[in-house]
Parts: C-alpha cells; sequence; structure tokens
C-alpha cells in the first residue's frame, strides 16, 4: 500500500473513531446533563438502570429467551443490587469512551471499554445500535495505528514507549 493510500485509509478510520466517539458521547452527555439526568446522577441514580435490568429479566423467559440465564443471574445477583453504582459507572464510562475516541487518545482502552458496554448491552437484551458500534469497535481494535494516526495517541504512544523502555532498564 502506497503512504497516499495509507493517509486516506487513516481518514477514513479517523472519520469511523469520531463518529463512534460521539454516538458514545452524546448518550453519555445526556445521562449526566439531560432532563432524565436525576435518574442516572443525580438523588434517584439508579432508578433507569434499575428500570432497565428489570425489563432485561422479563426477556430471560420463554423457550427463546433474549437474555440467557447466565446473564440474568449476573442481572438478578450482580447488577439490580449495584444499581446506583452502575447508573454513575455507564453514565461517565460512556462520555469517558466518547471523548477519548473523539481526541484519539487511549484509543485501544476506549473501543476495549465500548466493547464491553456494547456486549452487555446486547447480553441485556437490547439491540438499538448497540451491534453497529460494536461491529466498528472491533473492526477499529484491529485496524492498528492508522486508527489514531490523526489523534493524540500519535503523540502519546512514542513518549510512552520511551517512557516504558527507560523503566525496564532501572
Amino acid at each position: 500500500m502506497s503512504y497516499k493510500d495509507s493517509f486516506l485509509a487513516s481518514i477514513v478510520w479517523t472519520v469511523i473513531r469520531v463518529w463512534v466517539g460521539w454516538q458514545w458521547l452524546s448518550a453519555g452527555w445526556e445521562k449526566i446533563s439531560g432532563p432524565g439526568s436525576a435518574v442516572w446522577i443525580g438523588p434517584k441514580a439508579g432508578t433507569a438502570v434499575g428500570g432497565f435490568l428489570q425489563g432485561a429479566m422479563t426477556k430471560a423467559a420463554g423457550i427463546h429467551p433474549d437474555v440467557q440465564s447466565w446473564y440474568a443471574w449476573f442481572i438478578q445477583n450482580v447488577a439490580v443490587p449495584n444499581a446506583k453504582v452502575f447508573s454513575y459507572i455507564i453514565s461517565f464510562g460512556e462520555v469517558l469512551v466518547g471523548i477519548a475516541l473523539i481526541l484519539g487518545l487511549l484509543t485501544v482502552p476506549a473501543l476495549i471499554a465500548g466493547v464491553l458496554m456494547n456486549l452487555n448491552y446486547l447480553l441485556a437484551g437490547t439491540v438499538s445500535i448497540n451491534p453497529i458500534l460494536l461491529a466498528l469497535e472491533v473492526i477499529l481494535l484491529f485496524i492498528g495505528p492508522a486508527v489514531w494516526y490523526f489523534g493524540l495517541d500519535r503523540l502519546f504512544h512514542p513518549r510512552w514507549r520511551k517512557w516504558r523502555s527507560a523503566r525496564v532498564r532501572t
């Protein structure tokens, strides 16, 4: 592949990365500052997550459930009792993933966090845009440096490598 081709590919992957980041940022920002933010991070934190989780539990019944029994167990025994904590993790996690992807800073950890959130939303029986974001995040994880070529990671990675190599020698 020529320089021109790799440069153009980097532009395409950057546009996709920023679009995925925008999806996360706008979803999280709505939870933090939107009209319903009180049920996410305010005095009623956990209310929205609790409702979502109860809805997921109803999808765990039947011959072909949308939510598998092992995940229903996780929801019932881990997520529901800690709905308030999950509410904050989800709200601020979505914002942080969005900002990181838009800026191209810590891109790989942000993509991994996005994959984990999308996977959990899908396992809870919610489809919406989650399969599209999950597919794009997985693809971006395997693209390599072209994903963060136009981002802050381009500046961060050389410094990180230099710092790590200096620590290894000592």
